[in-house]
């Protein structure tokens, strides 16, 4: 009898060992997962704002270099191969394009109006009341705030990122009462 207790204790022993190793060996590989998701996610590998930024233009337009700050003010330099001289006469940026008209923004300068049209939609004056002429194989650097699907200026910290399309209203020379609306070009800018 004294024999089977003995036996039964050992085993017991041996159960409570074998849980023991089994707890510490989990509890330090969890100690060990968690350590390496913390130093991957501090390291900033899945931070959603290192995001390239691009510019995939229309046809017969180039973006030769852009950017945004974190007041939500867009500055493009935009080149054009379109064959003849353009006035733009109005730009607009914003998240979203129109559901009923795609060369259309869905918010801010819904009508792609100029400065004195729609003085909002323009960092203090920067665009001038007569256009902005850019020749063929010319550019012409135009500046506009960048819409929210909410209809307010996406202004954002430095380090995030907008993605949203930049749409231009123009006239072709030689045919002043000719204008065009277009959506020149999907971008994905980084807030400096």
């Amino acid at each position: 009898m004294l024999l089977g207790k003995m036996a039964n204790s050992a085993r017991s022993d041996e159960k409570a060992q074998m849980s023991l190793d089994f707890l510490i060996s989990y509890g330090v590989a969890f100690i060990i997962i968690a350590a390496a998701v913390y130093i991957i996610m501090s390291s900033g590998i899945f931070n959603p704002t290192i995001v390239p930024s691009n510019c995939v233009p229309s046809p017969s337009f180039v973006c030769d270099s852009y950017g945004i700050n974190s007041t939500g003010a867009m500055i493009i330099k935009l080149s054009q191969a379109t064959g003849g001289t353009i006035n733009v006469t109005g730009v607009a940026c914003a998240v979203n394009s129109n559901a009923t008209d795609e060369n259309l923004p869905e918010t801010g300068n819904i009508n792609i109006l100029g400065y004195s049209g729609d003085p909002g939609s323009y960092p203090s004056n920067t665009f001038t009341s007569n256009g902005v002429l850019i020749y063929s194989d010319g550019y012409g650097v135009l500046n506009a705030y960048c819409y929210d699907t909410n209809g307010g200026i996406d202004a954002q910290p430095l380090g995030n990122s907008f993605t949203g399309y930049i749409f231009i209203n123009y006239t072709t020379t030689g045919l002043p009462s000719q204008h065009t609306l277009i959506k020149v070009a999907s971008v994905t800018m980084k807030y400096t």
